[in-house]
């Protein structure tokens, strides 16, 4: 006899016999709990079940559940070792620190059901003893997180929709607001804060949108394709961390203590790394936006050096005479 449903009722179906399995004796009460559905739905799984496994499925008036007869249907499991166990939790444990991020609630469902499917030998219990000696260090979330999460969903669905919204939007570089539509082509993390890549309708190219500061978004009912020779690897792989602009070839000598850290990361994909005698090294790289390439190099005061391009090297000492002004250092010396 065959048996037809969706394939999320079918999931569904598959973790109801995996708790049956692990003697929980769950009822109609607890499988619409566990399911987040109503009493109706879960008796309905009940009565799918049991069209499946026939007399196998018994309820225990004493237990107030279910449970298998006869051991219920065998299921095949995931095989997975210690280590990718392991992994699976460390990759939900660094999701859960990324503050804001309205997938929370979907990967603790996520985790939730793979813990039915992992062998004997690792449960959802031990493997975060496994795990809980690993922590990440992540940025907390730029900007309100309710607003940013609201903006998120928002965007997300409009990007599913394919449909246009209206901003209104604040560029930090130039303090004005600004309304404008855009098409939503990709969410990204950085440094702690959300960005949309969308191309912009007033100035008609991809541009970069920071979520914490979009005060409104609004749909228009308007629908959008992607740009076909629009990819986000692409539209980042100039960048330096967030910032675009057109590339330009980088140089930046670092002393010999900044060098032990500087060598010992990647910065950019197009950086070359030469070596110094006296312990030190030239850092080159064609990146784009060279606010935040400054921003970068100062935070490694006197230990950083900018070689070029000229206008970057004309920035830097610009932001140093500033720095020296504010503290009332007349030159280099140090008094």
């Amino acid at each position: 006899m065959a048996f037809a449903f969706d394939r999320h009722t079918g999931h569904r179906l598959i973790e109801l016999i995996f708790m049956i399995k692990k003697g929980r004796y769950p009822n109609t009460k607890t499988i619409a709990e566990h399911f987040g559905c109503s009493r109706r739905t879960a008796e309905r799984y009940i009565e799918k079940l049991r069209d499946f496994v026939a007399d196998d499925l018994v309820y225990d008036p004493k237990r107030k559940g279910y449970y298998f007869a006869k051991g219920g249907p065998d299921l095949p499991r995931f095989k997975l070792t210690e280590g990718e166990a392991v992994a699976i939790f460390l990759a939900v444990k660094l999701l859960n620190q990324c503050r804001g991020t309205p997938y929370e609630r979907a990967v603790a469902r996520a985790l939730s059901k793979l813990a039915y499917l992992f062998p004997k030998e690792i449960t959802a219990d031990e493997v975060p003893e496994l795990a809980d000696w690993v922590s990440f260090g992540i940025e907390p979330l730029r900007g309100e997180e309710r607003k940013v999460m609201e903006t998120f969903h928002t965007l997300n669905e409009a990007r599913s929709r394919r449909e246009t919204v209206r901003i209104r939007y604040f560029t930090a570089s130039r303090g004005e607001w600004s309304e404008r539509d855009i098409d939503p082509y990709h969410l990204h993390f950085q440094d702690g804060a959300w960005y949309v890549f969308a191309y912009c309708h007033w100035r008609g190219e991809v541009k970069t949108f920071a979520l914490d500061r979009i005060e409104w978004i609004r749909g228009t009912g308007r629908s959008f394709e992607i740009r076909p020779d629009f990819s986000p690897d692409s539209f980042v792989r100039d960048s330096f961390r967030i910032e675009r602009g057109d590339p330009r070839e980088v140089a930046i000598r670092f002393g010999p203590e900044q060098a032990r850290y500087v060598r010992g990361r990647r910065w950019h994909p197009s950086q070359v790394l030469e070596e110094l005698e006296d312990g030190g090294l030239v850092l080159r790289m064609r990146v784009g936006g060279l606010g935040e390439v400054k921003r970068w190099v100062l935070s490694f005061g006197a230990g950083a050096e900018v070689l070029g391009p000229e206008e970057l090297v004309r920035d830097v000492r610009r932001e140093v005479a500033g720095l020296a002004g504010r503290y009332g250092v007349a030159d280099s010396r140090v008094p």
